[in-house]
């Protein structure tokens, strides 16, 4: 009994060791769990808190710059005025500023006052101004000065932002705070979260949600010395100073303006879902302690009667070897002196030895060497009564052979307590044989079988049953080894298959074997995929079986799909390609209409407002475009900014083509932004028995596309036409690169004094000559340069013919210096100062040799880069000439700004000035204008004597047109020269 308590108590004790270890474990388990899950709230907290700070410092900064940029027009427009009408521009003033209010409301006035803060306009000043107008209140980069928030009423504040104008005068703007407030209002921050808008002292300018009676109020505010830099500082778990609340939080700063955006989040609103998770842990962890204890106790009483039956099994087992016993099956016997071992005739006649009785020791020198010392042992332990001799053996015969031997044998008491070993043998070599080659072949084919990686299974072809299945397989479908040996293939199969699963029984029972099927099989969670089944027929424990491979493809056809998917699809839009739809048109046949749709500008609103609000565009255009191409035919989109329309019935190709341009013309909305694009239609037609493919029409509607934009049309037909006008301009362009150096010429047209018309200068004009003697107007070849890039190489080659042409005119006496048109794409695009000065030096070129012509279009492109670019040529001696002056954005802001020498008055002013006096007056007025900052005036397209003379008697510097002289070769102008000289 204490030998039995002691089995028993061993692996009990060993299963409530481990039992507590693994108790341990989990707890240590959940806590990092819990502790991770909640600093991982925490962590999406703080990001979410950093977004919605940035994003209403982005949308604060845009209301200040444009509140800033509409001051400044005020305050630039009040400075001339108080230069030029000091007395009445209060007046005018008042004027302006009530337009400018209208248009922006959120302004509550805007008054002009004095150094001290005293209103000069309608309107009150601040005598405030000179206490808050210092530099701890402005911006990097900004001259907004913003001051502390004024109360309007209980309910309503203002912010005072005043910008200098210049003359101890101050421009003061009110903003009303609500704009503030609309800014971040509408943001998700949660039940207890809050955002704000604050400045460097600590004023509340707006909050949400909740802004009443907070708004106006100073608090004690930390990190105020973060204002005034581009920043967004995470700030943590932190409580607030305005309302007490524990939040976490970021601080998101401008350097252009003193103000900061805070950014929080309740960290009991982000704690509020991970509570019921820590809850739940904790029943989980109780929970497993209660199944410990609940299967403590039913293992101690399934050992204890395990136990009880083991003892009843070897007291049965003993018994029935006594049988054998009795029955004198093959027995032997060893008696008390353990000297010598007998046995039966039945023995004898099996081993092949004729004798009744063999010394001990002989016995066990005729067993195998490699069993002698387990036999030796187990009889020895047998003898002495520690056990039943229960042992397998091979036994040398005298002629050498081997034989498997079973031997049983216990010690009993006899008569006279004498001790006796007796018990029984068996001959099992065949039956050892034969289960050796049973092992092998099981041994094999378990190890294909069970360790495939693939699904594999056996099942009866007449009940459908399973009859084994392998490991791969129960981790493939989700059932046990157990459930599969108890189902059908069809539980494995969608119902809707079954018909089909029985078919291809019956035929593999006829020796039609269908191998390698694709097939649809469901798992046990009812989710469906995709199966290649190889099928083979074998016999499976003597009865006719099928052996079924289950390859599982469906990520490989999933991906197969995808592959042609997107070998046929846009990826952005789910549309159609070209390609794609080429195909199918020219699959379909017949005739139909394609809609080439260009939108240019798609691809500048990502370049501009971020790929995500491209993406929202380019999404809702191919929706709209969708349901046409559903209604009427197909939809392609040609990357990145084109769609292709193919519409198939005739009959309804106006009314697709009028809804088209309906669609197209309509804006796209969005939150905060609308964007209206110009669209521009190519329609081509294929009829019935036309050859062309279907590549060929989209092309030809392209080039219509391509007419429509060129001719400012909406929607434009191909026909013969168009295609020879494009063809000519590629033929044009392939001649161009060759023409550069050997055919182009400058032709020079004189440019004189107006008082005298002596020469004052020579402007260089592109010709390219063709030899029938006519020439390629410009306006056909400079814009083609410009759209393939050949007016780089165009535009240095005309710098260095026109300074080899100064050098010439100095040579022959002539020191007259060249002006050279200079493209926008060159002036943007190359580094021109560096061409200018390269020719001029290796010409020897004098400072002021060569000049500049540009025109006001190509200036306000990109004012800023043009600025730097005048410069530097300045600094190189170069003269610059605007074109074309009071045609484009003629304005006092860039003139005074922009370093000119020159202003060449428009041809279209110049005509019949004499007679006209709306050209007169507008003449007078530019050369006011031009006189009166400096620069040299110079009047274009003088025709008639009548022009020239009213041109010279109101104060005109220079005069150039036909009157003068036409444009000519340089020979002919040295000539020219020389004539008059003489």
């Amino acid at each position: 009994m204490p030998a039995l308590n002691r089995a028993l108590a061993r692996p009990l004790r060993t299963f409530v060791w481990l039992g507590v270890c693994l108790g341990v474990l989990l707890a240590a388990g959940l806590v990092a769990m819990l502790v991770n899950d909640g600093q991982r709230r925490q962590e999406a907290a703080q990001r979410q808190s950093s977004a919605l700070a940035t994003g209403a410092q982005r949308l604060l900064r845009l209301e200040l710059r444009n509140l800033e940029r509409a001051m400044q027009g005020i305050s630039r427009d009040g400075a001339l005025l108080f230069q030029r009408v000091p007395a009445q521009a209060p007046d005018l003033l008042d004027a302006g500023i009530a337009g400018t209010l209208q248009r922006h409301a959120e302004l509550h006035s805007i008054v002009v006052v004095d150094q001290y803060g005293r209103a000069l306009t309608s309107g009150s000043g601040d005598l405030q101004l000179p206490l808050w107008a210092v530099d701890d209140n402005r911006g990097r980069g900004s001259q907004l000065f913003l001051g502390p928030p004024q109360a309007l009423d209980s309910a309503h504040w203002i912010l005072p932002l005043a910008l200098p104008m210049g003359g101890d005068r101050w421009l003061l703007a009110r903003l009303r705070t609500s704009e503030l407030q609309s800014v971040i209002g509408g943001m998700d921050t949660g039940e207890a979260g809050v955002i704000s808008i604050t400045d460097p002292q600590g004023y509340v300018l707006a909050r949400s949600p909740d802004p009443v009676g907070v708004v106006g109020r100073r608090f004690g505010l930390g990190k105020r010395e973060l204002l005034r830099r581009d920043a967004l500082t995470p700030l943590g778990t932190e409580t607030s100073a305005v309302d007490g609340i524990e939040r976490i939080s970021s601080l998101s700063t401008l350097a252009q303006y003193p103000l900061a955006v805070y950014a929080g989040l309740g960290r009991r609103d982000v704690l509020a879902a991970w509570w019921p998770y820590v809850q739940a842990s904790v029943g989980v962890y109780l929970l497993y302690w209660a199944l410990f204890g609940a299967v403590y106790v039913s293992l101690r009483r399934a050992t204890r009667d395990q136990d009880s039956l083991s003892e009843e099994l070897r007291t049965g087992h003993a018994e029935l070897r006594m049988a054998h016993q009795v029955g004198k099956v093959c027995t032997w016997y060893v008696d008390e002196d353990a000297c010598l071992l007998r046995w039966s005739p039945l023995a004898r006649e099996i081993f092949g030895i004729d004798i009744e009785s063999l010394p001990l020791a002989d016995f066990f020198a005729r067993v195998h060497h490699d069993d002698t010392a387990r036999m030796q042992q187990a009889f020895d332990a047998a003898f002495a009564g520690s056990g039943v001799l229960d042992e397998m053996f091979r036994l040398v015969l005298p002629g050498g052979a081997i034989r498997w031997v079973s031997a049983r044998g216990q010690r009993v008491a006899v008569v006279d307590r004498e001790r006796r070993m007796i018990g029984a043998l068996t001959d099992v070599s065949e039956r050892v044989d034969a289960l050796a080659r049973v092992q092998q072949a099981e041994r094999q084919f378990r190890l294909l079988f069970d360790r495939n990686p693939a699904p594999f299974w056996v099942f009866d072809p007449d009940t459908l049953r399973f009859l084994e299945v392998n490991e791969a397989a129960v981790r493939q479908y989700g059932y046990s080894r157990d459930e599969f040996l108890s189902m059908s293939i069809l539980d494995i199969r969608p119902r809707e298959g079954w018909e089909e699963i029985r078919g291809a029984i019956a035929q593999a029972r006829i020796g039609d074997v269908q191998d390698a099927q694709v097939r649809l099989h469901q798992r046990k969670d009812g989710s469906v995929f995709e199966v290649r089944a190889h099928l083979a027929r074998l016999d499976f424990d003597g009865r006719q079986a099928c052996l079924v491979l289950a390859e599982d493809v469906s990520e490989r056809l999933a991906y197969e799909r995808d592959l042609a998917y997107h070998a046929t699809h846009n990826p952005a839009t789910g549309l159609l390609n070209t390609r794609a739809l080429a195909a199918q048109l020219d699959e379909e046949g017949g005739a139909y209409t394609i809609a080439y749709v260009q939108f240019r500008g798609l691809q500048l609103v990502s370049d501009t407002l971020g790929r995500e609000v491209g993406d929202v565009v380019l999404q809702a255009m191919a929706k709209r475009l969708g349901g046409l191409g559903v209604r009427y035919g197909l939809l392609a989109f040609q990357p990145a900014e084109d769609f292709i329309f193919a519409i198939r019935d005739d009959h309804q190709r106006q009314t697709a083509l009028d809804t088209l341009v309906q669609t197209v013309s309509e804006p796209v909305r969005g939150q905060d932004w609308l964007h209206q694009f110009e669209p521009r239609i190519g329609v081509a037609v294929k009829f019935d028995g036309d050859a062309s493919t279907a590549e060929q029409v989209i092309g030809m509607a392209a080039q219509a596309a391509h007419a429509a934009r060129d001719e400012g049309n909406v929607i434009a037909w191909y026909d013969t036409t168009v295609s020879s006008r494009f063809a000519e301009r590629l033929r044009l362009a392939g001649r161009i690169h060759s023409a550069i150096d050997t055919e182009f010429e400058l032709y020079y047209q004189p440019i004189c004094h107006a008082g005298d018309s002596s020469p004052a200068a020579l402007e260089a004009l592109l010709r390219w000559p063709q030899a029938d003697g006519s020439f390629i107007p410009p306006g056909e070849f400079i814009q083609l340069c410009e759209d393939t890039g050949l007016i780089l190489a165009l535009g240095r080659w005309v710098i260095r013919a026109a300074a080899q042409a100064q050098r010439q005119l100095v040579d022959a006496g002539w020191d007259l210096p060249i002006a050279v048109n200079v493209s926008a794409v060159q002036f943007f695009n190359s580094d021109l100062v560096a061409e200018f000065t390269r020719a001029s030096q290796e010409f020897g070129l004098a400072r002021g040799a060569l000049q500049v012509e540009l025109t006001e279009s190509s200036l306000m492109r990109k004012p800023g880069q043009a600025k730097q670019t005048m410069q530097r040529l300045h600094e190189q001696g170069i003269c610059i000439s605007l074109d074309d002056f009071g045609t484009g954005y003629s304005n006092m802001s860039y003139l005074q700004h922009l370093p000119l020498d020159i202003l060449k008055i428009d041809r279209s002013f110049v005509a019949d000035v004499e007679t006209n006096p709306r050209n007169a007056s507008i003449c007078r007025a530019l050369l006011s204008l031009g006189h009166s900052m400096g620069l040299t005036i110079i009047a274009e397209g003088v025709e008639t004597p009548g022009q020239h003379q009213w041109l010279a008697a109101h104060g005109c510097d220079q005069v150039q047109g036909y009157l003068l002289g036409r444009p000519m070769p340089l020979a002919k102008v040295i000539a020219q020269l020389d004539a008059v000289e003489a």
